[in-house]
């Protein structure tokens, strides 16, 4: 008398990688990695301040995990503006939830933090915690520096890109960013960008730099524009596409934007969901170590 269960309901979740950076001169980046990396500890015995991103907060929920050389922990965003009603089915009438003042709607932000190379894995969710409620959290309950999270790229691509002796053209799009203090980094092509769009009042700018005849573009202001962009402004690229023309490098076009690390992991859709942060966890886990070896080649912290 075998039961039939009911075939579990599974969808895809991506998950993203990013490296957080200290935006700090390079006499002080060991001390401020250092404090980075104890403030993504987010340690269990003390209390934290929620911060408000739109339509409500954005806290920790449960308790961090240790595991080995990773914390695993939980952001939640509390929706509790612009909630939408319940809904029949049949009659179609709508009615309020019925939510004490203090109750909203959870949603669930897991990551991983890898303590040997300031990496976070975080699960992208809509609606969820995004990357500048995750920094503003930080800043907001730990005294930390400035820092940038800036999409991980495969290694393997950044490597190519940065052996090649001759680039051919580079090709930019970027959203105006929102909030941004002062840049990181000495090169000043990027603030002259960004100064264009304000003149203009523009929020997008877009523009395509090109050697017209076999001499590369000028190696270091390729380099350092690149740098600058991701450590600065890694969620307002739209763009970041490099043409190299170095004969000893097969690779001849860096996508800063497709060659990210891509993964995914599978949450069980159920008609009401829980926190299941278990399972999460193990499969960020196992997701992290297909790729741990060369992230850690490339990315190790000063001193690891």
């Amino acid at each position: 008398n075998s039961q039939n269960y009911p075939k579990k309901t599974m969808r895809e979740v991506s998950i993203n990688y990013y490296k957080i950076t200290p935006l700090v001169s390079e006499e002080q980046l060991f001390e401020s990695q250092e404090e980075l990396k104890s403030a993504f500890h987010f340690p269990n015995d003390r209390e934290y301040n929620s911060v408000y991103q739109t339509n409500g907060t954005v806290d920790l929920y449960g308790d961090r995990v240790v595991r080995n050389h990773y914390i695993l922990g939980t952001f939640t965003f509390i929706q509790l503006e612009n909630i939408p009603p319940k809904q029949n089915t049949i009659t179609k009438n709508i009615e309020d939830l019925q939510l004490e003042e203090t109750d909203g709607l959870g949603h669930q932000t897991s990551f991983l933090f890898d303590t040997l190379t300031n990496i976070i894995v975080v699960v992208s969710r809509r609606p969820g915690v995004n990357t500048s409620s995750i920094y503003r959290f930080v800043k907001e309950n730990f005294d930390v520096c400035r820092f940038s999270l800036e999409f991980i790229q495969k290694p393997s691509s950044l490597e190519n890109f940065l052996r090649t002796s001759s680039y051919k053209k580079l090709k930019v799009k970027l959203a105006h960013p929102t909030a941004i203090g002062h840049l990181i980094g000495e090169d000043s092509s990027v603030k002259d960008t960004l100064d264009l769009m304000d003149k203009f009042a523009s929020n997008k700018i877009s523009f395509e730099v090109e050697s017209m005849t076999r001499e590369s573009l000028d190696i270091g202001t390729v380099r350092n524009f690149v740098n600058l962009v991701r450590r600065n402004l890694s969620e307002n690229i739209e763009v970041l596409k490099i043409t190299g023309n170095d004969e000893n490098v097969e690779e001849k076009t860096f996508d800063f934007i497709s060659n990210r690390i891509k993964q995914k992991i599978e949450v069980e859709v159920t008609r009401f969901g829980n926190f299941r942060t278990k399972e999460v966890y193990n499969q960020l886990v196992l997701k992290y170590s297909e790729v741990v070896v060369s992230l850690r080649n490339t990315y190790s912290n000063i001193n690891e």
